[in-house]
């Protein structure tokens, strides 16, 4: 059960153009149609792909998602990690245009730990006049909050971006084949 490089850089090149993990779990499904450990299979392409370490699905669950399925849960917790890799996985290459994006540059998403390393407190107004006086208990919970908060946050503006991304898709597909129809009523 080898991993094709060709199946990796097709699964980087479909996340960067809208493509859900069930859709990517679909397309290493159809490549590696008869698979007896397809959920092994899937979760080494996103080890290789996205440098996600484990992908928590099961083969019946990997089943499901190839027979047409998803797993929505899949797009908060695994998209955000691998927005978070991109650096380790979309290199840039000479063959790219500079002026090509997608809708990975207008998101961000950070590890929690950093997240929390960075929050100042004390630059909060709600918290600046009572800070001090809170042990450290109080101070740990609450930079936990914030930083559980922005982490949210982050999960919140990438899943915003990709539903855009397919929106815009839909609507790229959708309109053309809407307008060939009504022209051929009229």
């Amino acid at each position: 059960m080898p991993i094709n490089p060709l199946v990796v850089k097709e699964l980087r090149l479909l996340f960067k153009t809208g493509a859900t993990p069930s859709a990517l779990i679909r397309r290493v499904a159809d490549r590696h149609a008869g698979e007896p450990q397809l959920d092994v299979l899937v979760r080494a392409y996103f080890r290789e792909a996205f440098d996600v370490p484990m992908l928590r699905v099961g083969l019946e669950q990997v089943k499901e998602i190839a027979r047409g399925g998803n797993l929505p849960i899949l797009n908060v917790t695994v998209v955000s990690r691998m927005i978070q890799t991109r650096p380790e996985w979309d290199l840039p290459n000479e063959a790219d245009d500079p002026s090509d994006s997608c809708w990975l540059d207008t998101v961000a998403a950070t590890d929690e730990a950093a997240l929390m390393a960075a929050i100042d407190p004390k630059s909060i107004p709600e918290l600046a006049g009572s800070w001090d006086r809170m042990d450290d208990e109080a101070r740990e919970f609450i930079k936990r909050i914030i930083g559980n908060n922005r982490t949210l946050q982050e999960k919140s503006n990438a899943i915003a971006a990709l539903a855009e991304q397919l929106q815009q898709q839909a609507i790229s597909t959708v309109i053309p084949a809407t307008i060939e129809i009504r022209s051929k009523a009229s």
